[in-house]
Formats: C-alpha cells, sequence, structure tokens
C-alpha cells in the first residue's frame, strides 16, 4: 500500500470502522462490545476534540485494517503520550506489512505533534504480537495493567470505606 491508500477515521468511516472493532473483539474472544454501534463511533468522531483518532488502510468500503489512538498525559513523562487504543489487520492482509506502517503512520502523527511516547497495550498471551511489537522498537517498560469496569467499578466507587 501507497501512503495515499491511508486516511485518516471520518464520520463517514463510523460503520466500517465499528465492524472492524467487532471484528477484533472477536477474534480476542471478547463477546461484549458494549452497546457498540457506527452512530456512537461517528460521535465520538465528532467531538472536539475526538474523544480518539484512527488511521484507516484501504480503500472506502474495502479496508484492510485500522489503528486508533488518543492523546494522554503523562506527569511523570512531563508531557503528552499517544495511547493505541486498537491496531487490527483483516486475516487477508496479514503478513503484508499493512500493521508495521499504519503503527508508523500514527508513530509519525505523534512525532509531528511533539508527542515523545507511544505506549499501547498488548495480551501477555499472544506472543507473536508481542514479537511484532518489539521487532518495531517498542519494549515492555516492567509495569503490569490493572483493570476495573462495569459492575465491580460502580460496587468500588460506592464504597464508603477503604478495606
Amino acid at each position: 500500500m501507497t501512503e495515499q491508500d491511508f486516511s485518516k477515521a471520518s464520520p463517514e468511516d463510523a460503520s466500517e470502522l465499528a465492524e472492524m472493532v467487532r471484528e477484533l473483539a472477536a477474534s480476542e474472544g471478547k463477546r461484549n462490545t458494549g452497546e457498540l454501534s457506527a452512530e456512537k463511533v461517528a460521535d465520538w468522531l465528532c467531538q472536539d476534540p475526538p474523544a480518539f483518532e484512527a488511521l484507516l488502510a484501504g480503500p472506502p468500503r474495502n479496508r484492510q485494517g485500522y489503528i486508533a489512538f488518543y492523546r494522554a498525559f503523562s506527569l511523570f513523562r512531563g508531557g503528552p503520550v499517544l495511547l493505541v487504543e486498537n491496531l487490527y489487520i483483516r486475516p487477508s492482509a496479514r503478513g503484508s506489512g499493512l500493521g508495521r506502517q499504519l503503527l508508523k503512520q500514527a508513530s509519525a502523527h505523534a512525532v509531528a505533534q511533539g508527542i515523545d511516547r507511544v505506549e499501547l497495550n498488548v495480551r501477555s498471551n499472544n506472543p507473536d504480537t508481542i514479537a511484532f511489537y518489539q521487532r518495531c522498537g517498542f519494549h515492555p517498560p516492567g509495569e503490569e495493567v490493572f483493570r476495573i469496569e462495569g459492575a465491580a467499578l460502580r460496587d468500588f466507587a460506592g464504597k464508603d470505606t477503604d478495606s
């Protein structure tokens, strides 16, 4: 693919992007993608600033993958960080270098905005993806990710004591 085959996601791309997010979730064994709909994706892309940004690979109605990311801030780093939420390549395009190209495009976007760090999470039981990210120059920082969500979050938030 050439540079022209990549485009920034817009609300008009919401249906295709939502479809690929559902494909990624299914490939990871996740049954619940929340209430993900094309309408919600379009709304998120319309916010000012957008809730996230995404780069799409391939022509409209025939996308081969995407990378979604958003800007965060690190007090330790003393500046903004680009967090990659998802990188997904459809099975028919895997092994073509498309994932690397999308990751490079997002990294170039970060550098152009003065962002000096790109972060992402990867499942520990996904050695092929871990190896891919390491070949791209990413390294594990020696930290573990902890998460609370859904009912457990609501329950914890409502507790009066710290126990």
